[in-house]
């Protein structure tokens, strides 16, 4: 996903159009990425044990899955079915910038590659967070995004772009929330071996010449 697409012409869908799509091959589509990110933001997380987290925007439940096989209890919540299909039990359906789950519901409430389709969320997920809970947010950087980057994937002989909403890193507050960690981060080692097995190795200089990814954790007030 998130790549240049040089001259391709683009078919813009509405993000849960675009994830319907996407669902059946999102976690088997080779996807530096979700490499990128994970390798950093599991350095962020606090101790899982009995935790109550709420992966908000789940997708498939990646988080949900590697929360829970820590000890914690989870809720994966998604705007789209068809990824919820395959994310651990209970999920919700529902749009991240309306959780409908009460005030300091969560110890730690995550948000993965969804800020570009919801980018006024932060005070929501700040709100189903407990005081002294964490909430921890990643996605494609918008330098990138500004440097010509696209939300975008192929699907048969299309490209289709994934319609969101531009931001900046300064736009990320929400009055509750502590900033404890901002992580902006390049593609490295692992990531080369991902583009190579995508057949993009060609590519791959480039794209690690600035930050793809940024992860950030703040702390409930």
């Amino acid at each position: 996903m998130y790549e240049r697409v040089g001259d391709d012409v683009m078919t813009t869908l509405a993000p849960i159009d675009a994830y319907r799509l996407l669902a059946q091959n999102y976690d088997t589509n080779p996807n530096p990425l979700l490499t990128l990110e994970h390798r950093t933001m599991t350095l962020l997380f606090p101790p899982m044990r009995g935790a109550r987290v709420v992966d908000a925007a789940a997708g498939t439940g990646r988080w949900a899955s590697f929360c829970r096989a820590r000890g914690a209890r989870t809720v994966a919540v998604d705007f789209c079915q068809e990824m919820l299909a395959s994310a651990p039990r209970p999920v919700v359906l529902a749009d991240a910038n309306r959780l409908p789950l009460p005030d300091g519901f969560a110890d730690v409430t995550i948000c993965a590659f969804a800020l570009g389709y919801a980018p006024s969320c932060l005070s929501e997920l700040a709100r189903v967070t407990r005081k002294g809970g964490a909430v921890l947010v990643s996605d494609v950087h918008p330098a990138a995004i500004r440097r010509g980057w696209t939300r975008s994937f192929r699907y048969g002989s299309e490209v289709i772009e994934v319609a969101h909403h531009s931001y900046a890193l300064s736009d990320l507050v929400a009055a509750s929330l502590k900033l404890d960690f901002l992580m902006e981060r390049r593609f490295g080692r692992p990531e080369h071996e991902v583009f190579a097995s995508a057949g993009k190795l060609a590519s791959f200089e480039e794209a690690a010449r600035h930050p793809a990814i940024f992860v950030a954790r703040w702390t409930k007030a």
